[in-house]
Order: structure tokens, then C-alpha cells, then sequence
């Protein structure tokens, strides 16, 4: 059975001993893996980037989960809008990438996994894409969170692309739970997707190495919406 490296989330929560720093992921994304025939493995931040190659050897393949921002210093940009980020999981983050691809180890990046690629491999990020009048509307404080899990808009991906092979379709239908997206996308990354405001929602890599990167959260869908990219990844994996 395929072992699938998946990122973790670090912050603040509440506990028995108080608010206490924890590397954890939302149940959603092991029960995907799970779901498609792969077994996973939360890969703990806080590690050196100089460990991640040991990491990636480990693992058949890696998901690169949402969480906070990237820290713009990654991407040689001032600050303007972020929240949450943490500049010690970026550099951890960004060496497993790179990692991954000296290995040619598999990479499905969802949401700020997608952004992870893109920086990693040398693209820049735009820290607000919230916009009434755009696709992604603001997620304001005091959100109600089934309103946010409800919130969709269509992705238009590109005819004889990865994507639209996996989900039979030139157009889809994804949750938008995300105030970043990609500016520039570097030379090694191809768009697979787009939203109706033209902000870049899918991306591969250009060459052989497996690396797929989405916007939305197929692991907060329906499992029929759910499975298709992560059988995918297993067909991937178990491909060779």
C-alpha cells in the first residue's frame, strides 16, 4: 500500500495544559488518502530543510495540505496581507519540494500547497485575491463555516490537460476557501486551470516529474468529487 507523506499544520490550540503549538491536519485528508487505497503519514514540522530529502525517501509520495500563508520574504516580496505564517515550516516546506523533485517523487499540492510549488520553484504570490466582484469572495471574521463549505465557483481547465482527463471534464465546480493565489508562475509550471477572474486555480509541472498543484480542497467534497485526483496519485504511485 502506497505511504503518502502529507504536510501538517502548525498553530495554536486549546488543550488540557493550555494553548499549546500543535502539528496537526484536519481528519479530511487521511480519509481521502485512505478512500483511494494509500496509507498516510503526517510529517511533522520544525525539521531542518537539510532533513528533507531523508523525509521524501521515506514516503512513496507527498500532499502538500492547505494551512497559513507563506511568508512573502520566500518569494523576495514585502508584506501587505498575511496571516499566520511561519517562515521556519516555509523553509521546510519549500526543501521537501525540491526534495521531491531531485527523487521524482509524486506531488499533489492542494491550496497552499499549490502556492508552496509555485514559490518553491521560484514563482510569486498575490496575498489578497478576496474580492467582492471577483470569483473569491472575502471570507470575513465571523464566518459561518457550512456557508464557507458551500461556497463554489466553476474552474475551467485546459482540454487534454491532467486534470481534465481526471475529472472527464474542461469545467468543474470547486470550493473557494483561500485569500492567496499564484502572480507569476515560474517557467517549470504550466496552468491547468483557471477561474472566471483569471487567477491561475491548477498548475503541473513541465516535465516528467509528477507534480500537480490545485487551488480548492478536493478533500472537503462529496467523495465523488473527492476520489478522482487522489486515485490518480495512487495510479501515479503505483505506476512506477
Amino acid at each position: 500500500m502506497p505511504l503518502v507523506g502529507l504536510t501538517a499544520w502548525r498553530g495554536e490550540f486549546p488543550t488540557y495544559a493550555g494553548p499549546q503549538t500543535l502539528d496537526t491536519l484536519e481528519t479530511t485528508y487521511s480519509q481521502a488518502v485512505i478512500a483511494a487505497g494509500m496509507s498516510p503519514l503526517i510529517i511533522p514540522n520544525g525539521q531542518a530543510p537539510e532533513s528533507a530529502p531523508e523525509v521524501v525517501a521515506r514516503v512513496d509520495c507527498l500532499v502538500l495540505t492547505g494551512g497559513s500563508d507563506i511568508d512573502p520574504e520566500m518569494y523576495g516580496n514585502a508584506r501587505r496581507r498575511v496571516e499566520e505564517d511561519d517562515i521556519e515550516v516555509d523553509r521546510f516546506e519549500v526543501a521537501l519540494v525540491r526534495a521531491a523533485r531531485s527523487a521524482n517523487t509524486p506531488v499533489l499540492a492542494i491550496c497552499r500547497g499549490l502556492q508552496l510549488l509555485n514559490v518553491a520553484l521560484g514563482g510569486t504570490l498575490n496575498q489578497d485575491v478576496a474580492s467582492p466582484e471577483t470569483a473569491h469572495e472575502p471570507i470575513e471574521d465571523g464566518y459561518d463555516p457550512e456557508e464557507l463549505e458551500r461556497r463554489r465557483h466553476p474552474v475551467l481547465l485546459t482540454t487534454h490537460g491532467i486534470l481534465s482527463r481526471v475529472y472527464g471534464s474542461t469545467e468543474i465546480k470547486v470550493n473557494s476557501m483561500h485569500h492567496q493565489g499564484i502572480e507569476t508562475l515560474p517557467d517549470d509550471l504550466i496552468a491547468e486551470g483557471h477561474a472566471p477572474d483569471g487567477l491561475i486555480e491548477a498548475a503541473r509541472y513541465r516535465g516528467s516529474w509528477w507534480a500537480v498543484g490545485i487551488q480548492w480542497h478536493p478533500e472537503r467534497l462529496p467523495a465523488d468529487e473527492r476520489d478522482p485526483i487522489f486515485t490518480e496519485l495512487r495510479q501515479v504511485v503505483t505506476a512506477g
